[in-house]
């Protein structure tokens, strides 16, 4: 007879021979804070001016690693426009708040993924889209960390307050 398996894994087969299908799951969450409370135009960066996005514990475990397998983004100001996440497994320095998108050599060498969001599903008091990255994108979080970092990039010309935005990175650790 088998015993129960303890959450979050999930496990298919016998005791005698499982089968791992899923790892445990994070649901990572940021509500990113807006340094300029502007107009962006098309290929700005969103975010506070030279802070990326802390997606705290995407790892189980210091030098973890996982799989980003997808990302929501709700926009509470319904503005709907074409954006990215782009995810880093280390802190990276972005631009200035609605400041053209520059990456250097060194930081698109920490690329984890980027996600895109397109398509917009609206409510009468917001959007969301359901974003995912071109293959399931495994990272590996760096020795003295658990997190990873993110950025937001228009591809569009939104207007934006402070806590307008907030992503939602669906993470299958390892």
């Amino acid at each position: 007879m088998a015993l129960p398996l303890p959450n979050p894994r999930t496990v298919i087969g016998d005791s005698s021979n499982p089968l791992a299908i899923t790892g445990y799951t994070k649901l990572a969450r940021v509500t990113p804070t807006l340094s300029t409370h502007a107009s962006y135009a098309a290929n700005d960066y969103v975010g506070t001016s030279g802070v990326a996005m802390v997606f705290t514990d995407a790892a189980r475990i210091i030098n973890g690693k996982g799989r980003i397998v997808g990302a929501t983004l709700i926009d509470y100001a319904l503005q709907s426009v074409a954006c990215e996440l782009w995810l880093f497994d280390t802190a990276i320095t972005p631009p200035d708040d609605s400041a053209a998108w520059t990456l250097s050599d060194a930081h698109a060498a920490r690329l984890v993924c980027v996600i895109p969001f397109s398509t917009y599903y609206a409510s009468a008091l917001n959007s969301v889209s359901n974003g995912v990255p071109a293959f399931p994108a495994a990272f590996q979080t760096l020795a003295a960390s658990k997190d990873l970092y993110g950025v937001l990039v228009t591809r569009g010309a939104p207007a934006y307050a402070d806590g307008d935005l907030t992503v939602i990175v669906d993470i299958l650790q390892d």
